[in-house]
């Protein structure tokens, strides 16, 4: 047992060490603070009992505040934004604000918390200023009656918010603009607009606002006239996006499952990520787009991809027409859906030779879907379209679940069988009468690799087709420690057609160190994850 004399003994050595921290000049625990990343800073308020508000302090002076590392509880929003709007002697303006807030529950006294703290970070000058709030997951549903989504929540921003210029804080001599907003979760319907504090702003990202509607997302942009990036993602009430911009050069519109009108007139355009729907079920609307020339175009995601989804053929699916709007990029990536709607296009129809160019294109990512009997469209796809340049194919298979992988597929790799439609998929993928060679091919790369039946006649079709192929990657699935030497066994049937001298590699995920694409989000996995589990987003 410790004696009296030994705790006393020890708490003096601890308020003596507490001292020798507290006694440091202040410029010197601040300076050490600043060089710390905040979370650090943070826990050194158990050091010392008189230094725990040193921090508070620090995080008021530091003009770069990135939290978005951090799971932040709600709770803290009050306490965060009062730290922000405080003037510790002249402190400078704000240049970075990020943060990312863990909430649960929910509640209305919260939702006043977390619009203070934008307020403040903008009262404050901040140049960029990125909040979102992630809601806690919510346990999964066995009832089939159970709603699959949550009701909305959104935090609603103030009326003034964006209605003044920024002020110059003491130390400064003019006015900032902010130049990079982006907020998840948070409702523009009580802020007015046009307003002038958006007039620099340079980067927009919204993202589940759940009741942005085409005539606040209208008045926003046309409040922006420096906009050089726009992203819009999981905004379920947004049924159109018109944007006319001179300047515009990154446009992603991602998961606005309401989405019919997409309308972009943006020739200084460079990227363009598009994920949802092309038509929907039973005789819905079909999505109207129309993409303006974009010359400039570097790189260009098109994926149509959704859990359950479907397409009517009966519709006239505008989707080929995206095609064309990015004949210019370098990069691209598109999912086999896309390859089905172009087959169906009355310009392919009766196709004998090419009916458009991508002149630029080094890089292409396919997905592939195997859980519908796509691969057909593969010799349609490329006679349909001529990619002089090719350089790199990157495929990405999808087997139904989220990472690409099914008992049912590994089985069929272990037996070697082949199911009914293999044979006339054989036919179907090989070419027809015009035979495709991508004569600058030189890198494959295919992820979620069984060395099923499919999967070897995929593999196939293009060592068919790259007579100067240098480099083959096949990467496995996850979960099966056996299923390596199993498709290192399969691929040695067709092996044969690589060149001699190209470099040959089968391994698992963990062992891969090969180039990857460009674009390594894959937005159609994210949103099947998030279904799977009945998340808020």
């Amino acid at each position: 047992m410790e004696s009296h004399s030994q705790r006393r003994r020890a708490s003096m050595e601890e308020e003596e060490e507490d001292d020798r921290l507290s006694s440091l000049p202040d410029e010197l625990l601040h300076s050490i603070l600043r060089d710390l990343p905040l979370k650090d800073a943070v826990r050194t308020g158990a050091l010392s009992r008189r230094w725990a508000p040193q921090w508070a302090r620090a995080l008021a002076a530091s003009p770069f505040l990135d939290l978005a590392g951090v799971v932040v509880p709600g709770s803290a929003a009050a306490t965060i934004g009062r730290c922000i709007a405080e003037d510790h002697g002249g402190a400078p303006a704000l240049d970075v604000f990020r943060i990312a807030l863990r909430v649960e529950p929910p509640s209305s006294a919260l939702r006043r918390d977390i619009a203070g703290l934008v307020a403040a970070a903008v009262a404050r000058g901040a140049r960029e200023v990125d909040v979102k709030v992630d809601l806690a997951p919510l346990p999964v549903v066995q009832d089939e009656d159970a709603p699959l989504a949550p009701p909305p929540w959104v935090v609603e921003l103030p009326g003034d918010l964006f209605q003044q210029q920024q002020q110059a804080r003491p130390s400064s001599s003019a006015a900032r603009l902010l130049e990079r907003l982006a907020l998840g979760r948070f409702s523009l319907k009580s802020v007015p607009l046009p307003a002038a504090a958006l007039a620099g702003l340079r980067s927009l990202s919204l993202s589940h606002c759940d009741d942005l509607v085409e005539e606040e997302l209208e008045g926003v942009l046309a409040s922006c006239p420096a906009l050089e990036s726009l992203s819009l993602r999981s905004c379920p009430d947004l049924t159109a996006v018109t944007v006319a911009s001179s300047r515009l050069r990154a446009l992603q519109v991602l998961g606005c499952w309401a989405l019919e009108k997409l309308w972009v007139d943006a020739p200084a355009l460079e990227s363009l990520t598009l994920y949802g729907h092309t038509s929907y079920r039973l005789l819905g609307p079909t999505v109207e787009f129309h993409v303006g020339a974009a010359p400039l175009l570097r790189d260009a995601y098109l994926s149509h991809l959704h859990p359950g989804d479907c397409i009517d053929i009966a519709h006239d699916c505008s989707y080929p027409y995206l095609y064309s709007a990015v004949a210019n990029a370098r990069i691209l990536t598109l999912c086999s859906t896309g390859w089905a709607i172009l087959r169906w296009s009355p310009e392919v129809e009766d196709l004998h030779g090419p009916y458009m160019d991508m002149p630029n294109l080094e890089e292409l990512q396919l997905f592939v879907d195997l859980e519908e009997l796509e691969y057909q469209y593969m010799s349609t796809f490329f006679l349909a379209i001529s990619f002089p340049v090719l350089q790199r194919i990157f495929v990405r298979l999808r087997r139904g679940d989220s990472d690409g992988y099914s008992p049912a597929t590994a089985a069929r790799a272990w037996t070697g069988e082949k199911n009914d439609d293999d044979e006339s998929q054989d036919m179907m993928i090989g070419g027809g009468e015009n035979e495709v060679v991508l004569d600058r091919l030189i890198f494959i790369k295919i992820v979620n690799f069984t060395g099923a039946w499919l999967d070897l006649q995929l593999l196939s079709f293009f060592l068919d087709r790259a007579p100067i192929l240098q480099h083959l990657v096949l990467v496995t699935v996850e979960g099966d420690e056996h299923l390596l030497e199993v498709v290192q066994d399969r691929v040695s049937a067709v092996l044969h057609k690589v060149p001699r001298e190209a470099r040959i590699a089968v391994c698992r995920p963990s062992g891969d160190d090969s180039p990857n694409h460009a674009h390594t989000s894959f937005f159609h996995e994210e949103h099947a994850y998030h279904v799977g589990v009945f998340r808020w987003g």
